[in-house]
């Protein structure tokens, strides 16, 4: 699961089992569902026991090996995959890749989970481009949102920095 997309059938597959020997006394014999699974899978805290939903915790299993290509690019496997999928890129700002492979597809399917909560460091600057990176620390990770027409839409956090970036 943290190394390949499993798909939503075998998810399901995996949540019926589940269900089906919470719920089951005896295992040839149908159950009764006395709450439904969406509930069971709450937390303990909003009324819950804290099953995990297959799907998602495939998701947040694969975005593991997303979140190691961006904070060690320098690893053997990220600059493998860097000369095969995102050679003028990072694999956070990638779109789409030329026949990309299922492992990579499979960490690629975490991204949007990734970018719902990543923000960048703007440390010079160089590398956040100002009108699409989430760079500005709010309660919702966000990129700026321009007033007027955006001039230059590819312009970096850096331009828009006065005095020197190190102090």
């Amino acid at each position: 699961m943290s190394t390949l997309l499993l798909p939503l059938e075998t998810c399901e597959n995996l949540a019926s089992i589940i269900a089906q020997f919470w719920w089951s006394l005896n295992l040839p014999k149908r159950g009764i569902h006395w709450v439904k699974w969406e509930k069971l899978c709450k937390l303990r805290e909003e009324g819950g026991i804290g099953f995990m939903m297959i799907h998602d915790f495939n998701l947040a299993l694969l975005g593991k090996p997303l979140w190691r290509l961006v904070q060690y690019p320098d690893s053997l496997v990220a600059r493998v995959l860097r000369d095969k999928y995102f050679r003028s890129s990072t694999p956070l700002r990638l779109n789409k890749a030329d026949r990309p492979s299922y492992g990579w597809t499979s960490i690629m399917a975490a991204k949007p989970l990734m970018l719902l909560g990543i923000r960048q460091k703007v440390h010079s600057g160089n590398e956040i481009r100002a009108w699409e990176d989430n760079w500005i620390p709010t309660i919702a990770a966000r990129p700026a949102r321009p007033l007027a027409a955006v001039v230059h839409p590819i312009m970096s956090v850096r331009d828009l920095m006065t005095g020197d970036p190190k102090a």
